[in-house]
């Protein structure tokens, strides 16, 4: 299934809960006075806020106020505006303070996610979480036959400036050369550090020559990043992948030693092949 735009996914969410809101409205209307629903609007305004954040939740806080003070106005007879008010003023409270509850808790888990899918150092995907990708894309090309491209990237003589300049000065170059590559690739693709010095492109709907002329614009942007700095350089392994019934690790595998042919030709260049 295609993936849902942000826009379609917006119209989804908030159309589910203004049918949810005007359902439960209408199950208030048609049922006994005796019958208490009110606290089921807390159901689409939880959800407005848990998927759209607290803006939308406010609005159908608003909404579902109004719709409570019609029910209670019109079904109950000892009830007087004034009283009706205090209470979707009470309703309206513990709605916002469990809205609350749930943008605590809706952090919470991005933070977590955040920590079990990226480098701490780098803040780009970590290992698994690349694989991961790289898996999903692979099932992507094989029912939509589109072009895919991985670039592993190694830098050259890193283990040379981490002894000589300590290993702080080798964290703040992983994290240059982390946002240099940011820079220097698409939006639609994706960053991950493997381990150690070594790093990865993931490139949808990119064929072998764009990889290629990608990676040797990535090994430009390095060399130019480190100007004034002690200089760092990149041995970088290009595969296009041509055979959708491949895995990660083989598409992983095979872009690791076309990187490692990079390394044995004399380093700071572009090795490319297919698979």
């Amino acid at each position: 299934m295609a993936q849902l735009t942000p826009v379609r996914r917006r119209l989804i969410t908030l159309g589910g809960a203004l049918v949810l809101t005007l359902g439960i409205y209408w199950a208030n209307i048609t049922t006994p006075p005796a019958v208490k629903l009110g606290l089921f609007y807390l159901v689409p305004i939880l959800i407005a806020t848990w998927f759209e954040g607290l803006g939308w939740g406010v609005v159908f806080v608003a909404a579902s106020t109004a719709l409570r003070m019609d029910v209670e106005l019109e079904q109950q007879a000892d009830s007087s505006l004034p009283i009706s008010l205090v209470n979707q003023a009470s309703f309206a409270m513990v709605a916002g303070i469990t809205m609350f509850a749930f943008q605590h808790m809706k952090r919470t888990q991005m933070a977590l996610h955040t920590m079990a899918t990226h480098d701490p150092l780098t803040r780009v995907l970590n290992a698994r979480a690349f694989s991961q990708r790289v898996t999903q894309e692979l099932e992507r090309i094989k029912r939509y036959k589109r072009p895919l491209s991985v670039l592993y990237l190694d830098l050259d003589n890193f283990k040379t400036l981490n002894d000589t300049l300590g290993h702080q000065t080798g964290d703040a170059v992983l994290r240059l050369v982390a946002d240099a590559m940011r820079q220097a690739v698409r939006q639609a693709d994706v960053v991950g550090r493997l381990g150690g010095d070594e790093f990865a492109v993931l490139m949808p709907e990119t064929d072998g020559p764009l990889a290629d002329a990608a990676a040797t614009r990535l090994a430009t942007s390095l060399r130019n990043a480190f100007n004034s700095t002690p200089p760092v350089t990149a041995s970088i392994g290009v595969v296009s992948v041509l055979d959708a019934d491949t895995d990660s690790d083989k598409v992983l595998g095979t872009a690791d030693r076309a990187m490692y042919e990079a390394k044995r030709a004399g380093k700071d260049r572009v090795v490319k092949v297919a698979l």
